[in-house]
């Protein structure tokens, strides 16, 4: 007689834990994506209309996930903005936004999606992650009520943060960040009240998370090298390659190695607005990294790193 399915996923999952547990490196993945955008971003529209532009997006990253997994990664990144795009506002950007709760409610949206409905967004990805066994790293939006009591709660009555989640190889919610450094432009986006240095464990090193501008800053960024001694940290960003910053690939390879850890950066890619550069950087430089000025085209990097760079006998 054949397994069930769920034992069988059970098995296939126990038997990756054992693999991870058994080696010193891990493959991971990145995915440039080239984001379809909305129409008019500055318009609001119909939670449908909304969804259905995000299925798009997320059905290339589907088909990045699928391959990333086959190929052997354990994890894959994808970038900030790569399910919606940007240049919203406040109110145009709301159809976007799901509820998103705190991992300690051990909950994983694929099998269990009515339990914090409506929750689409979260649900697909939860089962990308859990069909391919694979962590998969994405940036969403988070919207959170508030009222009057409140003296920092917006005039509409909600938050709307700029997040990434975490979903492990079985679909569970593993990691939620709210970003803390707003680029400029971010105005559909609230600040959360203080930083967060969100880090999850597994079997291949330990995970730090933040967003495309919090690199520059302190906090979270060296907090969670220095202080909570993360070996790898996740990086969705939408970084563009114009003055005053270093281009991309130059200036996260430099922050790998001055911080002796890997940074698995997904860009997002859009050459109108100088977006483009990804990489799986490293304490000694980059193990692999994608530069594209020329085409429209998404880009899938892999590369196997050491899962604790620190141990390395190399390590600068």
């Amino acid at each position: 007689m054949l397994p069930s399915q769920p034992l069988l996923h059970a098995a296939v999952f126990a038997l990756a834990v054992l693999q991870a547990l058994a080696s010193d490196t891990f493959t991971a993945a990145v995915y440039e994506h080239a984001v379809i955008l909305p129409d008019v971003p500055d318009k609001p529209v119909s939670p449908d209309d909304a969804l259905a532009l995000m299925n798009k997006n997320m059905d290339v990253l589907e088909g990045a996930i699928k391959e990333a997994a086959q190929q052997g990664a354990r994890i894959i990144v994808t970038p900030e903005d790569g399910i919606y795009g940007w240049r919203f506002t406040r109110e145009a950007i709301y159809p976007y936004l799901e509820d998103i709760p705190d991992p300690a409610v051990n909950w994983i949206p694929c099998t269990d999606p009515a339990r914090f409905a409506p929750v689409p967004v979260q649900e697909r990805l939860s089962c990308m992650a859990r069909n391919n066994s694979i962590y998969v790293v994405a940036n969403i939006g988070d919207k959170k009520p508030c009222n009057s009591s409140d003296p920092s709660c917006p005039s509409d009555g909600r938050y709307q943060y700029n997040t990434d989640v975490v979903f492990d190889p079985e679909g569970k919610l593993v990691a939620r960040y709210h970003k803390y450094n707003l680029f400029r432009r971010e105005t559909q986006f609230d600040y959360p009240k203080k930083p967060e240095a969100v880090t999850f464990e597994t079997p291949f090193g330990k995970f730090g998370i933040f967003t495309c501008f919090d690199i520059l800053f302190r906090e979270p960024a060296v907090v969670l090298v220095s202080e909570l001694q993360v070996d790898t940290v996740l990086f969705p960003t939408a970084w563009m390659n114009v003055l005053p910053f270093l281009t991309a690939v130059e200036f996260h390879s430099a922050w790998a190695m001055g911080m002796g850890v890997n940074l698995l950066s997904a860009n997002t890619h859009n050459i109108s607005m100088e977006m483009t550069g990804s990489g799986l950087f490293t304490p000694e430089g980059p193990a692999a990294y994608h530069y594209d000025s020329g085409t429209e085209e998404g880009h899938l990097l892999l590369a196997e790193l050491s899962a604790h760079p620190r141990l390395s006998p190399t390590y600068p």
